[in-house]
């Protein structure tokens, strides 16, 4: 009988510390994860998604990293088979080769210079343009212009595995899931379009970089492209029966006059395209004359 009151007292003690315990252990872990949203902030990032393009997402870094950090941190949620690639939303992968090592980054006012270990070459053919315009589109901002890419020690001069030839400073006129609709070599014109694609059971953005002869002004092109039918099924404009009637470039301010109402996906589809190709402060879209929105663009 003793023996069976010292058991059911040890074995009520050992539950009620079990549950104590427990929910202790819930309550750190629930401040923990306070702490950690609190600690850390969205920063864009450019990789491959399921499609294979050069797309953007967000993913949560250190809110009181420096921005050498940042773009450090950034960099390796890119590199393949890396414990970091948990980070990256799941319709998106890594597009850094195995084992890519960041070595240093070096910030000079608007310039960064990256100095990668020499697995960066180690990347297939058919991906390497796309890496490069990945990390460009990745690093580059409102803030930083151009980029430096050292491989080794030594500046990357070339494409891996190519005969094309880059600039010693990167910056987005490199281009981005670039597509040619050119006839010949005269007169080519580069528009950067911005298109939606689903990734998962959201849309992501997807810049493309379209060179062509179409000579016309880049705000006519734009808006055909975003109304016509896109040859690739994957990417969607949801432009539906828009139509530019007029426009007006002025300085800094562009206006568009449009046939139809639109809606916030598509104001964004419109403003991301335009500002992608003109050095603007303001765009202003009316809708039958009549004003509809008035966008600053922040720098």
């Amino acid at each position: 009988m003793l023996k069976r009151k010292a058991f059911n007292k040890v074995f009520i003690t050992t539950v009620v510390f079990f549950i104590v315990f427990t929910l202790c252990n819930i309550k750190v872990i629930s401040f923990n994860e306070k702490i950690k949203e609190e600690d850390t902030e969205k920063e864009t990032i450019y990789t491959l998604n399921q499609d294979n393009y050069v797309a953007k997402t967000e993913v949560y870094v250190g809110k009181f990293f420096t921005l050498e950090d940042k773009i450090k941190e950034k960099l390796e949620i890119m590199v393949k088979e890396n414990n970091k690639n948990a980070l990256l939303p799941s319709y998106f992968k890594p597009i850094l080769p195995e084992n890519t090592k960041i070595l240093d980054v070096i910030v000079e006012d608007s310039l960064v210079k990256i100095y990668f270990s020499r697995e960066l070459i180690n990347i297939s053919d058919e991906q390497a343009e796309k890496m490069i315009e990945a990390i460009i589109y990745t690093i580059t901002d409102e803030n930083i212009l151009g980029i430096e890419i050292y491989v080794d020690g030594k500046l990357l001069r070339y494409v891996p595995h190519t005969k094309k030839e880059l600039p010693v400073v990167l910056t987005k006129d490199f281009g981005i899931n670039k597509k040619y609709e050119i006839n010949n070599t005269n007169d080519i014109v580069k528009v950067v379009m911005t298109y939606f694609m689903e990734c998962d059971d959201l849309f992501c953005e997807v810049p493309v970089t379209k060179y062509t002869n179409d000579t016309r002004e880049k705000l006519e092109i734009i808006f055909d492209d975003l109304y016509s039918p896109v040859l690739d099924k994957s990417l969607i404009s949801l432009i539906d029966g828009v139509r530019l009637i007029d426009y007006r470039i002025d300085k800094k301010t562009i206006t568009v006059n449009l046939n139809q109402d639109i809606d916030e996906d598509e104001i964004h589809l419109i403003t991301s395209s335009i500002t992608n190709n003109y050095d603007l402060d303001k765009i202003i879209i009316l809708v039958n004359n009549n004003k509809k929105l008035v966008k600053t663009i922040e720098k």
